[in-house]
């Protein structure tokens, strides 16, 4: 198979949901249809320009890549410097970050990620039939809950050092994972200060008891954030591996 990559055009969208107005960046590679499409979920740092590069990179393969603003109900623009989550004068944006996060419910990101499937399947350009999706930190949380809720459309999904996966809580995305049809990824940074080594053991214990397609990989000499290149801690290395690896589970799935 020859490798090709896409110039792509990016545009922003409202959708109407329950709950408001939710915007979203749609990235389209030029290309021609019908093409699938892969969903890209947010961390709590916001829509920044990084992510959007990143979903840009994504959709270059040859997929239609949409990144919704989980965060529309309370902002219709974040933009957080998580190199500076740690300093004293930063306290009150990681505070607002923290109310725009704990405002994200499973419920919630399931019910909007309805409406994007909704909307693509609108779309005559775009096979809808079947998506793929990816998140990114808290993301990854939110493309597993959304993988446990429509299992029949998103059937490649990958979280990278995606926190709250596993929980306590009686909605906790991994409770649904068995419903899953197609192929799940799993990306975890060796030293993740978000994700403890128990989450870890409880992930890869759960999903040992699974008849999912699966993969379970930690990228050593990492930490939490390093596929994005204006984190301290972006490690050039795994995040291409990363690219290769969503590369490897659309083509698999999605065609």
């Amino acid at each position: 198979m020859i490798d090709m990559t896409y110039a792509t055009t990016i545009t922003e969208i409202d959708l109407q949901t329950d709950d408001g107005i939710m915007n979203c960046h749609v990235i389209t590679p030029d290309r021609p249809g019908p093409q699938r499409a892969v969903i890209v979920y947010m961390p709590a740092s916001g829509i920044r320009a990084e992510l959007v590069s990143i979903a840009a990179r994504i959709a270059s393969s040859g997929y239609v890549a949409v990144l919704p603003n989980s965060f529309y109900r309370l902002a219709r623009h974040v933009d957080i410097n998580a190199n500076r989550l740690g300093d004293d004068d930063y306290l009150p944006v990681r505070q607002f970050m923290m109310e725009l996060a704990d405002n994200i419910t499973n419920a919630r990101i399931i019910h909007d990620t309805g409406v994007i499937l909704d909307w693509l399947d609108t779309q005559e350009s775009i096979d809808s039939s079947i998506v793929g999706g990816v998140g990114y930190c808290m993301g990854g949380r939110l493309v597993m809950a959304a993988a446990g809720a429509y299992p029949d459309r998103m059937i490649a999904t990958a979280s990278l050092y995606g926190s709250g996966i596993v929980t306590d809580e009686s909605d906790s995305p991994h409770l649904k994972l068995h419903e899953v049809i197609g192929e799940l990824y799993f990306g975890l940074a060796s030293d993740d200060i978000y994700v403890s080594d128990a989450e870890m053991d409880a992930l890869k214990a759960h999903m040992a008891t699974l008849d999912v397609a699966h993969t379970i990989e930690l990228y050593p000499n990492t930490e939490h954030g390093f596929v994005f290149p204006e984190r301290y801690c972006f490690s050039p290395e795994a995040s291409d591996h990363h690219y290769e690896r969503l590369a490897d589970l659309f083509a698999r799935n999605l065609g």
